[in-house]
């Protein structure tokens, strides 16, 4: 691709479609030009002429066939670099999954064989339910790239998952993809990841835990599942949707973490330990429930076991073993090089947990790449993004043992 890129904007009918016009923007100012689809749906929550606006180009809503008789969902998909839907609502993504194709937007998507974004908005429960997610499994089959939803405060009043990403989540995914074909490069893998925060119970109600909300290695386990790896979630304590075609197995504490990944490790080939695991557990919780006193509590702590270290000393021939490192403030890359070196890891990924804005519960992260011979520095991005480049790293590491190329000296 060469030139300014084409963006196709869908637009479908939910009240993020006023997010569109920030979304446009933001396309334009990284060089994109921009065309856009409407549904009918779409233009009761805006009207398209302030996308005819924004863009500089007529916006075609509903038609099949313009007037001029060219066929209006083939000659708009032969312009386009790449086609954006967003916001996707419950219904349209029930039609791309399904091929239906009542309306310009989902006969655009069945006749367009390039790159397609999908940016879901709707209603927690719609999100959540098993036909919706069932229906983006099937979207993501069929090669799309799906940029998650978010949680916050909804239209509807409630609290919860649903809200379209922000606009620049989408355009930084956008740019990725833009960049880069679709990869190949872990078929035949099987990547084992672990993801969340674990939680050591002190009596049946309390727990020592930590603020991991899973992100990030649910990221990189669609972004390994998609390029062909055989995909093992090995998750704690995470509210998040499944990751189509990914096993995932629930280990809520660092005990079953532990012994589920040492179960899986003869047969990985690359074991990726993302998840936030507890330093520490309580020595003798209680069963039931420890009543409130005025009296001080003392709680005795242990150490739990060192998943990474034990990974290290168990290792066969071949694996390759990546570590995360969340340290905080300005001594935590010290540290985290520290760790990749006395832990005997092939990686590490370093992410400084000072800073709000990346890191724990923020769907952005900016991390450092860390090898025994090379530092790599990540940009703050979406972790999507994030986890494609983490996995490129890896990928040239397997590429690099196969013999494949010689790293650069």
């Amino acid at each position: 691709m060469t030139g300014q890129p084409t963006v196709l904007l869908g637009i479908s009918g939910g009240i993020a479609a006023y997010k569109a016009a920030e979304l446009l923007r933001g396309f334009q100012k990284a060089g994109m030009d921009v065309r856009v689809i409407m549904t009918e749906a779409a233009t009761r929550f805006v009207a398209p002429l302030t996308f005819e606006t924004l863009s500089g180009h007529p916006v075609h809503v509903g038609d099949l066939l313009r007037a001029d008789s060219t066929i209006a969902h083939i000659e708009e998909g032969n312009a386009a670099d790449i086609f954006v839907i967003a916001p996707a609502t419950a219904n349209t993504l029930a039609k791309l999954a399904n091929g239906i194709a009542d309306n310009l937007l989902s006969a655009t998507y069945l006749a367009y064989a390039g790159t397609v974004v999908v940016a879901p908005s709707m209603n927690t429960n719609m999100w959540n339910h098993p036909s919706t997610q069932r229906n983006v499994a099937v979207v993501r089959e069929h090669g799309a790239f799906v940029v998650e939803p978010g949680a916050g405060e909804l239209a509807c009043g409630v609290y919860g998952s649903g809200r379209m990403a922000e606009p620049d989540s989408i355009v930084a995914e956008v740019k990725h993809r833009l960049q880069v074909v679709r990869k190949t490069d872990l078929r035949g893998m099987r990547v084992v990841i672990t993801a969340g925060g674990t939680r050591e119970p002190i009596d049946a109600v309390r727990y020592l835990g930590n603020r991991s909300s899973g992100k990030m290695g649910v990221a990189l386990a669609r972004a390994a599942f998609d390029r062909g790896a055989s995909v093992d979630l090995v998750k704690a304590n995470i509210d998040l949707p499944r990751a189509p075609g990914v096993r995932e197995y629930e280990t809520p504490t660092a005990r079953q973490m532990h012994d589920r990944v040492m179960d899986l490790l003869p047969n990985t080939d690359i074991l990726i330990m993302a998840a936030a695991v507890a330093d520490y557990q309580a020595v003798d919780a209680a069963d039931g429930k420890m009543g409130k006193s005025q009296a001080e509590l003392m709680v005795r702590l242990e150490p739990t076991a060192d998943i990474l270290c034990e990974v290290a000393s168990a290792r066969r021939d071949g694996q390759m073993i990546v570590g995360f490192a969340a340290e905080y403030g300005t001594q935590g890359l010290a540290r985290a090089r520290e760790k990749l070196q006395r832990k005997s890891l092939d990686m590490l990924v370093f992410n400084d947990i000072s800073r709000s804005d990346i890191g724990f519960s923020s769907d952005y992260n900016e991390v450092v790449i860390l090898t025994p011979g090379e530092e790599s520095q990540v940009g703050r991005a979406p972790k999507e993004t994030v986890a494609e480049i983490i996995l490129d790293h890896i990928a040239r590491e397997v590429r690099v043992r196969r013999g494949e190329f010689l790293p650069v000296t």
